[in-house]
């Protein structure tokens, strides 16, 4: 029996549905962005500070997330809808015997803006912990993007004239917590380094009045700067290198002034011509060892070049010579020794 085109395509449409019914029995609806847990984890890796600081902090944070209005390419800080509790504890500890001796106690807050913190504002974070075992809890506000723990501890424990060879240093790792919703990065460490001041940490001196280490001084750090190598004596009232956690920085405090607001208030302060780089290699449990330092330098025509400045340091008594050689693409400096002062 012959079918009309009728019959025929109602037939075709019957058995595509059928098919396509088949098919879709195996898809699976991709979740959207909204429907994945955050993710809350260690903002940084670690930090350091010298023997006499009286609190170091660490910072927690959300993962990123992918900006589905497109405005942030490399994603964006979505804040929790809810308040969530986590988990953390300080991992290991060099240096000294027992954590209590260190870390006397811990708070937490969050940032409000430049001028205020949630601290400020009589605003109670909950938190808890044991300098006995190390462990704690805090709770991650809703609304918040960064949530930040400080630490007190002891600023006499360390503080001595004596160089110390061995690390003192402690971790802190999160360890659970979260929800369905909000999940926690266990995997990730912040490591806090006691960095000992009678070695290279900390701010060196140099003599600008001296023509000669002056004109030196120039010679070294006007090759990525050109404020720098237009300086005169007369317009410098301070000239200090400060060894920092993995950095390092050229500071010139002119005799100029000028007005700032700061939080509200107009103060007059100095102005200040500042270079800093990252430290890529450094004999930091040592009196004397191989330095080197160097970072990417943005020119007025908007492209990178990346500098470095390489060779080695010596410290004796509060005098600390440095022997270095800065390079620039095709432009070096030459050696250059400078000697600063504690």
């Amino acid at each position: 029996m012959k079918r009309s085109w009728i019959q025929l395509t109602i037939l075709t449409a019957v058995l595509s549905a059928a098919a396509c019914d088949k098919e879709n029995d195996d898809l699976v609806t991709p979740l959207s962005v909204e429907q994945f847990p955050q993710v809350v984890v260690l903002s940084d890796e670690g930090d350091g500070g010298l023997e006499d600081e009286d609190a170091f902090s660490v910072k927690i944070t959300l993962a990123d997330r992918v900006d589905t209005s497109g405005k942030e390419l490399g994603g964006k800080v979505v804040p929790l809808k809810e308040a969530v509790t986590v988990n953390f504890k300080v991992t290991d500890f060099k240096g000294f015997s027992k954590l209590s001796d260190y870390i006397k106690g811990a708070e937490a807050f969050y940032e409000i803006d430049d001028c205020t913190t949630s601290a400020d504002e009589g605003i109670d974070i909950p938190l808890q912990f044991d300098v006995n075992t190390g462990i704690g809890t805090v709770t991650f506000p809703a609304g918040v993007e960064e949530l930040e723990i400080e630490f007190e501890v002891d600023e006499d424990i360390f503080d001595d004239n004596i160089f110390n060879t061995k690390k003192r240093e402690l971790t802190i790792q999160l360890t659970g917590g979260g929800n369905a919703q909000v999940q926690v990065n266990k995997t990730a460490e912040f490591t806090y380094q006691v960095q000992d001041d009678e070695g290279i940490y900390g701010e060196w001196e140099l003599d600008h009045t001296d023509p000669v280490a002056f004109a030196k001084f120039k010679q070294l750090f006007g090759l990525i700067n050109e404020d720098i190598k237009n300086l005169q004596v007369a317009d410098v009232k301070e000239i200090t290198l400060e060894y920092e956690f993995e950095e390092i920085k050229a500071v010139v405090v002119l005799k100029a002034t000028e007005q700032v607001d700061d939080c509200g208030k107009i103060k007059t302060e100095n102005k200040v011509i500042e270079v800093e780089a990252e430290i890529e290699d450094l004999d930091d449990d040592k009196t004397e060892g191989d330095i080197e330092f160097g970072e990417t330098l943005e020119l007025d025509n908007g492209r990178f070049k990346e500098y470095v400045y390489a060779g080695s340091f010596k410290i004796v008594a509060n005098k600390l010579t440095l022997e270095l050689e800065g390079e620039l693409d095709d432009d070096k400096t030459g050696t250059v020794i400078l000697t600063l002062e504690k």
